[in-house]
């Protein structure tokens, strides 16, 4: 259960008498060709921004910078479900902005992780009314990059499903290997895993010579 900042809520509880100024903020976990981990945030706002917001990954408050400026283009409505079907969101960006062509070029983003924050800000002061809240966690399922034709218009496409739901799903390769679980000291659960199936267990008998 969420529990949003008290200036948050109140502001979305004032929607119906003083409207709504809401800003999305995605944030990259990604990688170097080389390995080395590597941040990049965007953001709809019209500049470049440093702002404290909680980790997704750590739960602390940590601060971080947003480029901003018309690198996104679209954020998909985040599906809000209650059972475990994986949320699959696709966040549109800009294709001839130097900052997002470093990201999906420049950048290995496979299986990078994806945070996205929503920041409501006030109708006079354009400040935000709190710390933004997270409104989703995920991993980079694709990125396809859209090269239009000369005149029409192309686009980054990045498509990250949540990661909770994900990792309930993803299949364990070491939960019945011995030569996985034997790094745990003294587990020797999966020892005859290989063999099991094919022993002759003479049950309710007197075990014979030949059996």
């Amino acid at each position: 259960m969420k529990n949003p900042d008290p200036n948050f809520l109140g502001a979305l509880q004032g929607a119906r008498d003083n409207g709504l100024s809401i800003r999305s903020l995605v944030y990259f976990s990604v990688k170097k060709f080389d390995g080395t981990p590597v941040e990049l945030g965007v953001w709809t706002g019209d500049e470049d921004i440093s702002i404290a917001v909680m980790s997704g990954i750590t739960g602390q408050m940590v601060t971080r910078n947003y480029y901003g400026f018309g690198l996104i283009e679209d954020i998909d409505p985040i599906p809000r479900v209650s059972d475990l079907t994986i949320q699959t969101v696709t966040i549109s960006l800009s294709q001839i902005a130097g900052v997002t062509q470093q990201l999906a070029r420049g950048y290995d983003i496979r299986l990078g992780k994806v945070e996205i924050h929503r920041a409501i800000l006030d109708r006079k002061s354009r400040r935000p009314v709190s710390a933004p809240e997270l409104d989703f966690l995920g991993e980079i399922d694709g990125s396809p990059i859209d090269t239009p034709q000369v005149g029409e218009e192309g686009s980054i496409q990045i498509r990250a499903v949540s990661d909770a739901i994900s990792m309930l799903e993803r299949k364990n390769p070491l939960k019945s290997s011995y030569e996985g679980q034997k790094r745990r000291s003294g587990d020797e659960m999966g020892k005859y895993a290989s063999t099991v199936a094919t022993w002759d267990i003479p049950w309710g008998q007197k075990k014979t010579k030949n059996s």
